[in-house]
Parts: C-alpha cells; sequence; structure tokens
C-alpha cells in the first residue's frame, strides 16, 4: 500500500488493525488459560508488535508508544501464567481495547490527538512499574527563544535575591498547601502565579531565563484556561519549589547544577500553556512569543475527547501518593544496589530525590517526615561536600527515613489528603460566612486602592480610606474569633496613619503590604469556603509585618 497521508491512511486500513488488535487479545485469553507453556504468549507479542511497525509507519506515534509498551510488558509475563501477572494481563488486554477504540475516534476525525493516548499509556506503565511517559513528549518548540525588550531594571543583586526568593517561596508554598489539600484551589493559585510573576520579575533564573515567565502563565491555565490539575502536574510544581530553593542559596553556581532540570521543566510547562484557554495578556504573550500554533486544541477540548473514549477518572491525592510511593520504592533498591561513588551520578540523583522528597512534605505538612528527610537531606549534602562514597550508617539512616514514609502512607492508604480536608472542614454560621465576605470585600477594596495608588504618583490622598476599610475588616474578623489577625490588620492601620498617608511610599513597602493584604484576603477566602486556613498563612502575613515594620524603621 503506498503511503498517503497519515488519516487516509489509518481509514483504509483500520479493519486490519482491529482484526490484529483482537487476535492478540485472543492469544492472551488463551495464555491465561494455559496451565502449561505454551505459543500463545509469543503470538501475542507478534501480533502487538506488527501493530507497532504499522503506527510507526504511519506516524502515530501515542499509538506506537503504547504498543512498544505492551511488547516489553508481554515480554516479562510468567510463563506459564502466574497470578501475580494478573493485573499486567488485565491492563494490557484493556490497553489493546482501548486502541480500537482510538482507531475508531481517528477515522472519524481529520486528525490525530495523541495526548488522547496519554493517561492510558501511563496506566499501563503504572501497572507494569515502568517510568511515566510526559506528557511533552510529543511537544515541539523552541523553548529558549530570547525576550526583547524585557525591563530588567527591577531585577535585585544577588543578595537581595537571596532574601527575596525565600520570601517569594513561601508565598508558593502557602498557595500549594491549598491546592493540595484542596480547600481553596482558586485561591492558591493565585498566590502562586503572584509568586512566580515577581520570581520573574525581581529574581530571574540562571538557569532557564524563561522559566518564571513560563511557569506564570502555565499557573495561569490552571486558574482561568481550563487546565487540569492532576499527580503528575502537581509534582511539576515542587520541581519549581525546588527551583527557588536554589535561589535562595548564597552561593548561587549550585544553579548551573540544575540547568537541565530547570530547562525541562520549562519545556513541560510550555506545553501546559500550549492547551491553555486563558484569554489574558501573559497568555497571549508567551503563545506569540513561542510561536505555539493556534490549533484550537485546548485541555478542555482534550478532556471531552477522553471523556467520550473513555471515562475521566481520577483521585489526585491517591495517585499522588501512589507515584511518591513508586519514587521511594526505587530509591530503596538503589540504596541496596548503588555503590554511591564520590561525584557519581547515582550519589548526585540520590541528592535530588530527597530534595524532592523534602519539598513535596513540607508543603504537604507532615511534619515528623519533613525534620527526617532534612537530616537525609544534610548527610547526603555532607557526603558530596567532603567528595568520599555514602557512609553505610547514612545509607541505613535514608532507608530508615523511607521506610517510615512507606508505613505512613500505607497505613492511610491515602487517606490523609481526604481525612484531613476532611478535618479542616468548618461549620460557619450565617453570621460568619458573611463577616468572611464583608471582610474580603473590604480588604479587596484596600488592595485595588493600592494598586492606583502606584499608578498615580504614590499620592498619599488615594489612600485615605485605607485606615476605615481595614477597621471595617477587623470588626468583621472578630465575628470569626481570630485575635491573631484582629491584631494584625490593626498594626496595619497603624502604619497607614503613621507611614503611608503621610509620605510616598517605597517600592519595597508597598510590595510588602501587598502581599500582607493578598495573605489576608486569601486567609478569609478559604474560611468562606468552610475550610480551616492553613497556618502558614497567617505565620507569611505576620513575618511580613515584621519586615515592614523594620523596613519602615518602626
Amino acid at each position: 500500500m503506498p503511503y498517503q497521508d497519515q488519516i487516509s491512511s489509518v481509514s483504509l486500513i483500520a479493519d486490519h488493525i482491529r482484526e490484529t488488535a483482537n487476535e492478540a487479545i485472543s492469544s492472551l485469553e488463551t495464555f491465561h488459560n494455559e496451565t502449561t507453556p505454551s505459543p500463545a504468549r509469543k503470538s501475542a507479542w507478534t501480533t502487538v508488535y506488527q501493530l507497532n511497525r504499522v503506527f510507526t509507519f504511519i506516524e502515530l506515534p501515542a499509538a506506537a508508544t503504547l504498543t512498544k509498551d505492551i511488547c516489553n510488558i508481554i515480554k516479562g509475563l510468567s510463563e506459564p501464567f502466574h497470578e501475580e501477572d494478573e493485573d499486567r494481563l488485565e491492563a494490557i488486554i484493556y490497553s489493546l481495547s482501548l486502541l480500537e477504540r482510538y482507531i475508531d475516534f481517528i477515522c472519524n476525525k481529520p486528525f490525530d490527538l495523541p495526548q488522547l493516548l496519554f493517561t492510558p499509556i501511563n496506566d499501563l506503565r503504572q501497572t507494569a512499574h515502568m517510568p511515566y511517559f510526559p506528557e511533552s513528549s510529543f511537544f515541539d518548540v523552541n523553548h529558549r527563544k530570547v525576550r526583547e525588550n524585557f525591563d530588567s531594571s527591577h531585577r535585585l543583586d544577588n543578595y537581595e535575591i537571596v532574601k527575596t526568593s525565600r520570601r517569594l517561596r513561601q508565598m508558593f508554598q502557602m498557595g500549594m498547601i491549598e491546592i493540595i489539600r484542596k480547600t481553596n484551589i482558586p485561591g492558591g493559585l493565585s498566590m502562586m502565579l503572584r509568586a512566580t510573576k515577581r520570581f520573574d520579575k525581581q529574581c530571574g533564573s540562571p538557569n532557564a531565563p524563561n522559566m518564571w515567565w513560563i511557569a506564570a502563565g502555565a499557573i495561569e491555565g490552571f486558574h482561568d484556561g481550563g487546565l487540569v490539575l492532576s499527580p503528575e502536574r502537581i509534582k511539576l510544581f515542587t520541581k519549581l519549589d525546588l527551583q527557588m530553593r536554589e535561589l535562595g542559596q548564597v552561593n548561587h553556581n549550585i544553579n548551573y547544577k540544575m540547568r537541565e532540570k530547570a530547562e525541562q521543566l520549562s519545556f513541560d510547562l510550555l506545553y501546559l500553556v500550549s492547551l491553555s484557554d486563558a484569554d489574558e495578556p501573559l497568555t497571549k504573550q508567551l503563545k506569540k512569543h513561542f510561536g505555539l500554533p493556534d490549533t484550537g486544541l485546548t485541555e478542555r477540548n482534550l478532556t471531552q475527547e477522553f471523556l467520550l473514549l473513555k471515562g475521566l477518572k481520577e483521585d489526585d491525592y491517591q495517585s499522588l501518593f501512589s507515584t511518591i510511593l513508586e519514587d521511594i520504592l526505587g530509591l530503596q533498591t538503589d540504596l541496596i544496589a548503588e555503590d554511591y561513588e564520590p561525584e557519581s551520578n547515582e550519589l548526585t540523583h540520590l541528592l535530588h530525590q530527597l530534595k524532592q522528597l523534602h519539598s513535596l512534605f513540607s508543603v504537604l505538612e507532615f511534619e515528623n517526615i519533613e525534620i527526617s528527610l532534612k537530616e537525609a537531606v544534610e548527610r547526603v549534602e555532607l557526603t558530596v561536600n567532603k567528595n568520599v562514597a555514602l557512609p553505610d550508617s547514612d545509607r541505613q539512616f535514608i532507608s530508615g527515613v523511607l521506610s517510615k514514609i512507606e508505613s505512613i502512607l500505607n497505613d492511610q492508604s491515602g487517606g490523609r489528603p481526604g481525612a484531613k480536608t476532611s478535618l479542616n472542614r468548618m461549620k460557619l454560621s450565617k453570621e460568619q460566612l458573611d463577616s468572611c465576605k464583608n471582610g474580603r470585600k473590604q480588604i479587596h477594596q484596600v488592595i485595588n486602592q493600592l494598586e492606583n495608588y502606584s499608578l498615580k504618583d504614590h499620592d498619599p490622598e488615594l489612600l485615605s480610606s485605607m485606615p476605615a476599610s481595614l477597621e471595617r475588616a477587623a470588626n468583621e474578623m472578630v465575628t470569626l474569633d481570630n485575635q491573631d489577625m484582629v491584631d494584625l490588620i490593626n498594626e496595619l492601620i497603624n502604619l497607614a496613619d503613621k507611614y503611608f498617608l503621610k509620605e510616598p511610599a517605597t517600592l519595597q513597602a508597598l510590595e510588602l503590604l501587598a502581599d500582607i493584604l493578598c495573605s489576608i484576603e486569601f486567609y478569609l477566602e478559604t474560611m468562606e469556603k468552610q475550610h480551616t486556613p492553613s497556618s502558614k498563612i497567617y505565620e507569611f502575613a505576620d513575618e511580613n509585618l515584621a519586615r515592614l515594620k523594620a523596613h519602615l524603621h518602626l
């Protein structure tokens, strides 16, 4: 058959593909029922391999990847069939059945959507304990393209970057906590977006200059561009958090060790931007700058098509904990098998994995695990700095920490986030709900006043109503029985009278005040959703208040 084009080729041989897939399923069913070695497994492998060659030839990359994975898994099945392979065999048969529906989909569409097979590919890989297939695998764009006319006047020097990045990382984590806890996802995304925009404006990234800019666009896509949060995408946030951590180090040379990871992270996030349908300036700028084609393909389209193909069914927390357990299993295996010689890739990988786990559990607020992981990271960092092999005592300590995490997660069976969310539910009276709404309204009004103030030559007259608005917000907070927040707002009223209403404010003072106000708004928004806000929200606001008072010498 002469090669014509992708879709025509599929249509012409669709019946043959279906027959071949059914032949493979039949061979696998025969293999399942045989009690002695038989040619059925080999026959199934040969049939699927034929499909793989066809998909490779007619350039259906996702279907080719899926059939290649199936071939690899079939090779590893026990012969004769053993019940321990039951899950893998069922997953293979289901994947082949889904592949038939995928071919039907292509025959009825004028295009291929390889993204529709990402979930089936990764579901199959999870069953076979294989690494996940990256979403951006079929994405092709120059994510390193340099920005033109970028205003670098707001970039800080290295010393200020260290201080500012640590504070902005707190803001980012504060938002991520609420996303992982499922208590206030829109508010959490807003805080993360605010942090990444500030990173881009003030700190930059030696590892990947476009990273914070692209990250802000991706988060904007989750906020109002139709992007769906999933465990693997949440893990991208933890990788961003690691990059923020590196900026907080005094020795900036360490950034260059993270360059490859930062570039890959930028690429993965830019793929998400390409799927976003956010109608915001930032998203439009990114799509225009990187030449992302306007194909009309968005996350919402993909979700709808996937629902038609398979039906979307996902538990974010359970899957997130499942991927953590898989990572821990790999690390435990390496701790037994690897030598961890000085300057080895294995030692570097171990340090990176432990840092990532520590960052993730600090956000998840598992205090005991966080402390243990911190010590594990410090031990490996000391080994790297001394340029020696990993001592057996440290190897045993790390293995013990990982076993402890496994035990906790398995005991809770993925229930911690759900239970935590349940525990964080709070029953508010109608009066208290009204107080949340009214308090948020007053705080938001002050934030808007600050924005106008910044745009109009810092005229103190524009902030004349700020104390009254803050006082009304404090009164509403009394109803919510949070004296700490009441005291904090009263401190802001005092600062407004002493400083902001008397002289033009500095940029740093405005940023600190805005961060405090956004934290209070975020706190009230979370309460309005009838969840107990994370203690980190108040802590962040209180720390920024102390910084503001120090800056003003008050």
